[in-house]
């Protein structure tokens, strides 16, 4: 697997010893000084869930508080965002967020939330790899031969994704609409029961990450690509986007944010427990076994690449004619 580390050891050394803060004349206890909730927009088992929840307990031991993981899947990863915006600015309060529901998704439907406003990034401690797979008893043996049978029989190939707006699906409908070709996308809330239905012969695709590794090692699922520009160590053979001749790949960030208006000393505590969580021998296995690509932005730098995201899968998005941009 390629990790794209973006510090160095004199940086992490200067984060130093974590400890609890303060909010000096205000009367204010330590923080934190009871549990964190810790929002999932997905489902349980799917490559979001299983590393937020890796990342939580190793923190949770820095911050001397347990994280409370709450799977909170609907309207495509907006419910779980809809109620971090309206937390309470304390801490207590926290979600996974990612490119999927907060760069994508409002180009996609209108949400409930202004995504550049109303979140507090704390940091980005991974990306997804995203994996188009078939079972392997299907008669596809390439991604070309998928979206010829795709291209022939239009709208005939069911196509499983985490949720209408993911990158998963964004990747998938660019593909298809690059080669005239029409797959009908099946929302599930999550990856975990996508490869299920694909696993019980109910799809013809999955388009997901992590989650489907299991069951290529199984032999039970064939890997057609990646849509990223990495290689997948445990996969040296399989090609990615590029290598078959696309000009492009998908940049699915995946890091960790709070409402709007947070303490920076709160907002401090956690990147920093965070970031000393990312080095702990069983959050990299996680994301090992999961074929996560590793990658940190600290809480400006993870501000600065929601806001160009944003912009830039826009534009994808209203090129390919889809969500808010859906042509009459």
């Amino acid at each position: 697997m390629r990790s794209l580390p973006r510090w160095s050891r004199a940086a992490l050394a200067a984060f130093g010893a974590l400890g609890a803060v303060a909010f000096p004349g205000t009367g204010t206890a330590a923080y934190p000084e009871k549990p964190i909730t810790f929002l999932v927009p997905f489902t349980a088992g799917g490559a979001t869930d299983l590393t937020a929840r890796a990342i939580g307990k190793v923190a949770a031991k820095d911050l001397g508080q347990p994280m409370v993981i709450v799977n909170k899947p609907g309207a495509g990863g907006a419910a779980a965002l809809a109620e971090l915006a309206k937390a309470a600015p304390d801490g207590y309060t926290l979600a996974t967020f990612n490119a999927i529901v907060a760069a994508i998704g409002p180009h996609m439907r209108e949400m409930p939330f202004d995504a550049k406003k109303d979140f507090t990034p704390i940091m980005n401690y991974g990306a997804y790899t995203t994996f188009i797979a078939v079972r392997a008893a299907a008669p596809w043996k390439s991604l070309k031969d998928l979206v010829e049978y795709a291209k022939a029989n239009p709208k005939v190939l069911t196509a499983g994704i985490s949720a209408i707006g993911a990158s998963s699906h964004l990747g998938m409908a660019r593909l298809m609409a690059e080669n005239k070709a029409e797959a009908t996308f099946v929302p599930f809330g999550g990856g975990a029961p996508a490869v299920a239905a694909l696993l019980g012969g109910h799809l013809g695709t999955a388009v997901v990450s992590g989650e489907i590794l299991p069951h290529v090692r199984s032999g039970e699922v064939r890997l057609l690509t990646l849509l990223q520009d990495a290689k997948v160590k445990e996969f040296p053979d399989l090609k990615n986007i590029r290598e078959l001749g696309y000009d492009w790949d998908l940049n699915s960030w995946l890091g960790i944010a709070g409402p709007p208006g947070m303490n920076p000393a709160v907002v401090k505590t956690l990147e920093q427990a965070f970031t000393k969580a990312m080095q702990d021998p069983e959050f990299k296995d996680v994301m090992e076994k999961l074929a996560m690509l590793t990658i940190y932005h600290d809480s400006a730098t993870a501000k600065t690449v929601l806001d160009k995201s944003y912009d830039e899968f826009g534009a994808i998005v209203k090129t390919l004619g889809i969500g808010l941009y859906t042509k009459k």
